[in-house]
């Protein structure tokens, strides 16, 4: 059993100790959707419409809004082409995003942005597996220790399990954490 090094001890303790808590101001958690047997999920480019694919087909959420704005829970057909490519990582949209290819992120690896344009960032630290630490550490901060001029601050959103995707939209006004069960979405006006 291996052991996590010294200077890692005070992250580590500080992060295992911290309580969930709500999103700090400016943001606020907008809405959790259930999605059972999802699998994967990507924003539309410079949007905050989310593309969510689960077992049972697409929908997509307005994450301005929290509001899910589009569903469709055909499957292709065997011989038909497919709407989603795992080894490129995109899916086609519906909705809003008709015609839209859609960088996802999920079972088959990917990932969402972890920092927005001002420097708020989204950590995901697996310390004690299968549980996964969702971190949002705002502008100026710092996980691993306090120096002069930045602090070590950041809020326990979450502590999950099978988390599909974790991070920001391009606008940097929505942030999501996807399981293979539901779907938060985190959202800011400024």
């Amino acid at each position: 059993m291996s052991t996590a090094p010294d200077h890692l001890l005070p992250l580590i303790r500080r992060a295992r100790d911290a309580p969930v808590r709500p999103p700090p101001a400016p943001w606020q958690r907008r809405a959790v959707h259930s999605v059972g047997g999802l699998t994967d999920a990507g924003f539309g480019r410079g949007t905050d419409l989310l593309l969510v694919i689960s077992s049972d087909g697409r929908g997509v959420f307005d994450c301005l809004t929290g509001l899910r704005v589009a569903r469709d829970a055909s499957m292709p057909d065997r011989g038909e082409a497919d709407w989603q490519d795992t080894r490129e990582l995109g899916a086609t949209g519906i909705g809003p995003l008709l015609g839209q290819t859609i960088r996802t992120s999920g079972l088959s690896g990917g990932g969402l942005p972890s920092t927005t344009a001002d420097r708020w960032t989204a950590e995901r630290l697996t310390l004690d597996w299968p549980d996964e630490l969702l971190l949002l550490v705002p502008p100026g901060s710092w996980l691993h220790e306090t120096r002069a001029g930045r602090s070590a601050d950041f809020t326990k959103l979450a502590v999950e399990r099978e988390v599909r995707a974790w991070g920001f939209s391009p606008t940097g006004k929505s942030l999501i954490l996807a399981t293979s069960s539901d779907v938060a979405i985190f959202g800011r006006s400024s």
